[in-house]
């Protein structure tokens, strides 16, 4: 439903916002904070805070990464305070990308570049083009990926566009960094029932066992395809490697899975459920 993504997401433009609790400071000296943030705000505070966070550890900070974080966050307040942020005269250079985005293109360049337009009403085309793999999965419209394009602090890189459905395969054990692309794009997270890790820190399982000891033209020897490789956590690699659970592939990133009692669980694009009636999630 297209048009009704993008009634939802026009009607959240306005719910960014950063909230000090100052009616309720803690007796140990501290203050609770919250914030809705746009995702390259977000993505850059978070990448500022890490490194500041990284910096202090190598300064000899003996706190704890929490408390390191928090630091570091004032820092960033108390840098900007000292650089003058409303009497400084606006910059003459340029400045430097600060977020980094990868965005992987299943559109046209068109979609990004150019404004569509809707055949019937004339209107910009409302259409969605894509996720964000750094902020959980979040979908995105064509126009908030241009807006993200003009930002002089944003770093858009383009990927070579996937195509998800075609089978790609290769000789060795390894698969090849476009393979490892497209199963990520395609799973997106762990594949074992109810797993949420993103696939991008996963493992490539082959679901039919790769045999080293065969020959290479044998038919017991798992492919290194795409159609018989899965992203899996290395904790739920290591379940269906020794925990006896087995899963096979019913469609490209679809899995059944079965336990060691013989449960059954799909898991595809759209979540993870029992195929009996068992109505729980897996014994992990």
């Amino acid at each position: 439903m297209p048009d009704q993504r993008a009634a939802d997401l026009a009607a959240a433009a306005d719910s960014r916002h950063v909230t000090f609790t100052t009616d309720q400071v803690s007796f140990d000296g501290t203050m609770h904070l919250e914030a809705d943030l746009t995702i390259p705000d977000a993505l850059g505070l978070a990448e500022a805070v890490t490194h500041g966070a990284a910096r202090l550890a190598a300064l000899g900070s003996t706190d704890t990464l929490d408390g390191r974080r928090a630091t570091a966050l004032g820092d960033l307040a108390r840098h900007q305070l000292a650089l003058g942020y409303d009497t400084d005269p606006a910059p003459t250079t340029p400045v430097p990308a600060t977020t980094q985005i990868v965005l992987h293109a299943h559109l046209p360049a068109h979609a990004i570049t150019d404004a569509i337009t809707d055949a019937i009403t004339g209107h910009p085309a409302s259409g969605l083009t894509g996720f964000v793999e750094q902020a959980g999965g979040r979908v995105l419209t064509a126009e908030q990926v241009r807006i993200w394009c003009g930002r002089p602090d944003v770093q858009i890189t383009v990927r070579p566009v996937l195509d998800l459905h075609q089978r790609l395969e290769t000789t060795g054990y390894t698969p090849t960094p476009t393979m490892r692309e497209h199963v990520i794009a395609r799973d997106r997270t762990c594949v074992f029932p109810w797993c949420g890790r993103n696939a991008r820190g996963c493992d490539l399982d082959h679901v039919i066992p790769y045999d080293h000891d065969v020959g290479p033209d044998q038919a017991q020897r798992g492919p290194t395809a795409t159609d018989n490789l899965a992203a899996l956590c290395r904790r739920h690699h290591r379940l269906k490697t020794h925990g006896r659970w087995r899963y096979e592939v019913t469609a490209p990133g679809a899995f059944v899975w079965t336990s060691p009692h013989g449960h059954q669980y799909l898991r595809d694009h759209t979540g993870s459920r029992p195929i009996a009636a068992s109505g729980h999630p897996p014994d992990q």
